[in-house]
Parts: C-alpha cells; structure tokens; sequence
C-alpha cells in the first residue's frame, strides 16, 4: 500500500513535470508512460491499473484537447505490459528499455487512431508518425534510468519502517 501511495505521487510530480517544465525542451519525454510500463512489470495490481488510469486522465485534464484519450492509451499499454510480461521474462534493462519503447508505439497508434475518429486534420500522418518515433525513442532511452530510481524508491521505503503503519 505504502509503495503503491509513494509511486503515484511520483505519477503526479511527473505529470507536473510533464505538463510544465519540460514543454520547454523541444521534445517531451513521457514519463507518464514509462511509470505504467514499471507498474505493469513490477507491481501488477488493481491499484496500478487505476493509477494508470487517473495519471492518463490527469495529463487529460491539463494539456489534451480531447478528455479521455490519454487515460485510454495509458490503460492499454498498462495492460499489454501486464500480459506480455506474464508470458515474457521483462526485468532485464535493455529489454525493459525495448519493451518501453514498443509500449510508447502502442500508445502512439491508439492515439493516432482515436484522433483520426474524432478528428479531421489534413497532413497530419507524416508529423504524427515522426512524432510517435521521436517520442518512443526518448522515453526508451529514458526508462533504464527511472527505473533504477524508482526502484531505489521502493528498496528506501521497505527497508524505512514508519511507526503506526503495519501492512
């Protein structure tokens, strides 16, 4: 519980992250994403799903012109993490790093098909498929070292003992 409380309060400090400070740079790495993908590997839980869920619902609120679409791709891709690492042993780091990669393609796919369904814009495949690749690629090379701190987190809080708390 403790665990779960501290990574989505991670989640939340990232879609601030996210929606603010990095907007800055010229590409956004999505650490949104990279957070499902480490709940998908590690902790594969109810809670995790719902987490996912509110995070996506989150970025949403603040920067999507559509509601909704981002809670959608981060639950699909929580849940193709979830079955692919139930049948694929995933902890490796470079084979974490590919399958964040392949999760940000799945995002990008079910991003660009639901605007597609919801929207008309014209040229809008090429700069949307450059995009989804560019994007990929960061939040791949990213991955390894979130993962380590998250990680590190989670070794912090399990050996930490709060006085009061007993799961």
């Amino acid at each position: 519980m403790k665990l779960s409380l501290l990574l989505f309060a991670i989640g939340l400090l990232m879609v601030l992250l996210q929606t603010t400070f990095l907007h800055f740079f010229p590409l956004v790495p999505d650490l949104i994403l990279v957070l499902c993908v480490y709940w998908g590997l590690h902790h594969p839980t109810v809670g995790a799903v719902l987490a996912s869920f509110v995070l996506g619902y989150s970025v949403d609120v603040v920067s999507s012109p559509i509601l909704g679409i981002n809670a959608f791709a981060m639950s699909l891709v929580f849940l193709a993490v979830y079955f692919s690492s139930r049948s694929i042993w995933l902890h490796n780091h470079l084979v974490s790093a590919v399958v964040v990669l392949l999760a940000s393609l799945v995002k990008g796919v079910a991003l660009v098909l639901v605007s597609v369904i919801f929207l008309s814009t014209e040229g809008f495949w090429m700069g949307a498929l450059r995009y989804i690749l560019l994007e990929a690629l960061v939040a791949a090379l990213l991955a390894p070292f979130v993962f380590a701190l998250l990680r590190r987190g989670q070794t912090y809080l399990e050996k930490v003992q709060i006085p009061g708390l007993y799961y």
